[in-house]
């Protein structure tokens, strides 16, 4: 890979073809989520309806690190190519799927895809801009990701009125092949690597099944299993087995694709675990504000959209702020305090209202997705100059699997929170439970006051963790 970065025009032509590969990855899951009870009526396996989605998120968690470690063997185009390839074909799959089995198979494959446009982006934005303008940049990624994520669901709301479930996955198709053109053409202005290395395929294995595991268990939980499922705790159980026989032999052989190094660095340790609580935090806000803003505040579903809605900018907007605070003074470690600290103090007082007051809570969800979006793309900045450049990849890698096995945590935690706290046994999603039960009932109201003093501790403790991080980079990539 290239030490020097681009001119600062060839670097925005980059970035802008980026773009488009990240919007695919971000407004998949969205837009399909608003239709799975019309697939459900049609092809018939309610049982496997959540999983949908799921088995494409589980999938491309598994893959991120994958992709990291061989974008910096074979270079980022390569693995781009073959990434929105699979994606592609899955999806077209999708559009022709017949049964619910058929459907999720091909939705896991789709994520395997998926799961590689997000690291590989954020990865080449380490590879062509400079430490200084990377914040920036990074913003311009996690404001596209999170505005895609905002209209995914509207979207896929109207196409499957108006066109049907299938059109869904229809209109992924043209944006794919856009993304790998685009895509193809600016990446193609950077250099392959000098030398290919060995992988540990071995290693991919174990690490893929270990991650499968532990991301369904998580997934189950988040989906109202008991936390004393039997096979939650085999699944939790045959994770933990396989991930540390993975580390270990992390340490004895060639090509490892976690090398031990990388979390023997500070910097990485510390802006991965923060950025990890960050989005622990964000799940909190994409499921459980709405399930309150109904159920406890009684809102109907205009006013629970609005609201959302100003959450869901706020965070974007909040991302571009963070970004053009970071250049020239490379401060990452304050932007990421100083949003976690919003964020905490913001879910403080979303607990501290018991969504009585909607001007308040409106206010408090503002501030909450500002906050949120000023700690986004600092965490990319920290561990990218934390390491020499030929890691790159690999530390993007370990940022994004830090950052989903966050979400998946967030979700499973909050969610066991809200059955204990009311004192009702897991076995149905949330949404369910909520609508059975009622709005403003007080064992409700208290369950949501818990969920959210869990997400104020979670980003008091990203805010913590980020302050182990210097205040400017020690020495800049290279």
């Amino acid at each position: 890979m290239a030490r020097a970065p681009l001119p600062p025009d060839e670097q925005r032509k980059v970035v802008s073809g980026l773009q488009v590969g990240i919007f695919v990855a971000a407004i998949d899951s969205t837009l399909v989520s608003v239709a799975l009870l019309t697939i459900a009526r049609d092809l018939g396996g309610a049982s496997l309806i959540a999983w949908v989605v799921a088995g494409y998120t589980v999938a491309a968690t598994v893959a991120t690190p994958v992709y990291g470690s061989l974008s910096d063997i074979h270079g980022r185009q390569r693995m781009m190519t073959i990434a929105i390839v699979i994606y592609l074909v899955a999806a077209i799959g999708c559009l022709f799927a017949q049964s619910m089995p058929q459907l999720l198979a091909l939705r896991v494959l789709q994520g395997l895809g998926g799961g590689g446009l997000v690291v590989l982006s954020q990865s080449t934005i380490g590879d062509v801009v400079p430490p200084t303008e990377r914040g920036r940049y990074q913003a311009w990624l996690s404001g596209t990701y999170a505005l895609a994520a905002l209209i995914g669901p509207v979207t896929g709301g109207y196409l499957t009125i108006w066109f049907g479930w299938r059109s869904v996955f229809a209109v992924t198709l043209p944006l794919a092949l856009i993304a790998l053109l685009l895509t193809r053409r600016v990446l193609a202005r950077l250099p392959r690597p000098a030398r290919a290395q060995a992988l540990d395929y071995p290693g991919v294995i174990l690490l893929g099944c270990g991650l499968t595991g532990l991301m369904v268990a998580l997934t189950r939980i988040g989906q109202g299993a008991r936390l004393d499922d039997p096979v939650g705790g085999g699944l939790l159980l045959g994770a933990a087995v396989l991930l540390i026989v993975f580390w270990r032999r992390q340490f004895t052989v060639d090509g490892p694709i976690m090398a031990p190094d990388l979390l023997r660095n500070r910097e990485v340790l510390w802006g991965c675990l923060a950025s990890a609580l960050v989005f622990f935090a964000m799940i909190g806000g994409a499921v459980m504000l709405p399930l309150a803003l109904q159920a406890v505040a009684g809102n109907p579903p205009d006013q629970v959209a609005l609201k959302m809605l100003m959450h869901a900018l706020a965070v974007p907007f909040g991302a571009f702020f963070s970004g053009r605070m970071m250049p020239r003074t490379m401060r990452f470690r304050r932007n990421m305090v100083a949003g976690a600290v919003l964020g905490c103090l913001c879910a403080a007082l979303l607990a501290w209202l018991r969504f009585e007051s909607p001007v308040a809570v409106g206010a408090a969800m503002l501030g909450m997705g500002l906050g949120l979006g000023i700690a986004l793309p600092p965490g990319v900045v920290a561990v990218q100059v934390a390491v020499a450049h030929a890691r790159i990849g690999a530390v993007t890698a370990l940022l994004g699997l830090a950052r989903s096995l966050g979400s998946a945590m967030g979700l499973a935690i909050l969610t066991s929170v809200l059955f204990s706290t009311i004192g009702v046994a897991g076995g149905s999603s949330a949404a369910m439970l909520v609508k059975r039960i009622g709005p403003a009932d007080l064992t409700l109201v208290h369950g949501f006051t818990m969920v959210f003093v869990c997400v104020a501790v979670a980003l008091a403790l990203s805010a913590l963790a980020a302050m182990q991080l210097p205040a400017t980079p020690h020495r800049p990539a290279n």
